[in-house]
């Protein structure tokens, strides 16, 4: 638009503004006749303000204009650091989760001893998530992480061999041999058993290889077992482990001593160890061999004494003490070792300079249900009676199976936590008498307890609560 200059404006006032006062003749005509050069003033200020106006607001709009050029430099910017940090967010919440994971591993009693792990956690609202319960029995979701069918299957294999392999060979065995043709097969293994069967009394037959099997890992975990040492063990002495308890099935001992699942060579390096099991296992074709390439060997007294005097040193023979009859012993929640009467390992360790270890594994007897059987009830008799002429005991239980969680052979996914104790040093008595074995075993029996007191708390065990030595 285009404006006046300022005397085009004062000659228009000089014109109109008297011809409007003069026509009015009043007492304030002086003052009406002043006026018109106050309001030229003004007006002439106004005019000098409206001609310096443009470019004041062409300055002000300039400086917008490059405001808002600059502003999406400024905004891209911002927007490019919150991507980043958007970015950054889920990588942060996974290092927090993993974070998480690595200390319920290495912490047992972050889970609880009756949490079934398996379950979905209640966040995950898919449906397929959820535990199904039909007739009373409650069945596994149908969506499990891959890891967790992984640990599933490895716990399976091991019970799966335990329980059918040996029984199960012999089966194969006799069918091969009188119903097919390759009956050979059965008598080159008779062969080769009768030649062998002294083996497990002479160190067995150890892998590394199998011992250090991959799958051993997922084995750990699926409770988790864990494993935790008092002091250090020279490599240049052979120990004697007294395992306790022995639980149903000694799965905690199996995954410490029996494979490198929980890292036993890096805990105690140099230290071999040797996990004993009963005679009669190694009867069995094929899981003779199979237990052997863990480790495993007789609990007789030669394959200990073999052991402790043939096999050089830092040898660590694994001897569960309460055997098959502490098995009926083991309910959940109860801490009771059938020991008092126990006292051929202290013999045999006093004999050959052993040093005595107390290991107890916090959670064993928690891995399956036990049907009641009270000292006196008809029930225990009869477990008795079958224990002394089988020479294993028959408890009545259950776990959990492969898809539910009521009932099965499985164990259930509950912690454990074995500790190895401070080795109790013993000079070696060729010929000990009976109360040099006595002192020694209330020595032995003194340290498990103190190791019982010291590490229970650990796993949520109350104060209060005592080991029952029987």
């Amino acid at each position: 638009m285009d404006l006046k200059n300022a005397n085009d404006y004062k000659q228009e006032s000089d014109v109109e503004v008297p011809c409007e006062t003069h026509e009015v003749v009043s007492a304030d005509e002086f003052e009406m006749v002043e006026t018109p050069d106050e309001t030229e003033l003004v007006q002439e200020k106004k005019i000098e303000e409206m001609v310096q106006t443009p470019d004041e607001t062409e300055l002000v709009q300039e400086e917008k204009i490059e405001e808002m050029v600059e502003t999406p430099v400024e905004t891209e910017s911002v927007q490019e650091e919150k991507v980043e940090e958007m970015g950054e967010m889920p990588d942060e919440t996974d290092s927090v989760q993993e974070e998480k994971i690595e200390e319920i591993k290495e912490n047992p009693m972050l889970r609880s001893a009756n949490l079934e792990l398996e379950k979905p956690f209640e966040s995950e609202v898919h449906e397929s998530m959820h535990p199904t319960t039909m007739f009373g029995v409650e069945f596994a979701p149908l969506i499990i992480p891959l890891e967790r069918r992984l640990q599933t299957t490895v716990v399976l294999h091991l019970v799966a061999t335990f329980f059918f392999m040996g029984y199960g060979s012999i089966l194969l065995g006799l069918y091969l041999l009188f119903f097919t043709r390759y009956w050979w097969l059965t008598v080159l293994y008779a062969g080769w058993f009768v030649y062998d069967i002294e083996t497990c009394n002479r160190g067995g037959r150890r892998s590394e290889w199998v011992r250090n099997w991959p799958i051993w890992e997922h084995y750990r975990n699926y409770f988790p077992v864990s494993l935790k040492k008092s002091a250090d063990l020279d490599p240049n002495k052979n120990y004697i482990f007294g395992y306790h308890p022995h639980g149903i099935i000694p799965l905690g001992a199996m995954c410490n001593f029996g494979t490198e699942g929980t890292g036993f060579s890096k805990l105690f390096p140099n230290i071999k160890p040797y996990l004993l099991m009963l005679q009669g296992i190694f009867w069995l074709p094929f899981l003779r061999d199979y237990m052997m390439t863990a480790g495993g060997c007789s609990v007789s007294k030669s394959s200990i004494e073999w052991i402790l005097t043939k096999e050089g040193k830092g040898n660590a023979a694994v001897i569960v003490i309460g055997g098959a009859q502490e098995a009926l012993e083991a309910h959940p929640g109860t801490h009771t070792l059938k020991l008092k009467a126990r006292k051929g390992f202290v013999k045999l360790a006093l004999r050959h300079g052993a040093s005595l270890v107390p290991v107890y594994s916090f959670g064993e007897n928690d891995l399956f249900d036990q049907a009641e059987n009270p000292v006196g009830s008809k029930l225990r008799e009869l477990q008795n009676y079958l224990t002394s002429k089988l020479g294993m005991s028959p408890p009545i239980f259950h776990g959990r199976g492969v898809f539910n969680y009521s009932f099965g052979l499985i164990p259930y996914r509950r912690p454990v936590m074995t500790v190895v104790g401070k080795p109790l040093d013993l000079e070696k008595v060729e010929n000990p008498d009976e109360t040099l074995v006595s002192q020694t075993h209330e020595k032995y029996i003194s340290e498990l307890c103190s190791l019982f007191d010291t590490h229970k708390t650990e796993f949520g065990i109350g104060e209060d609560v005592k080991l029952t030595i029987i």
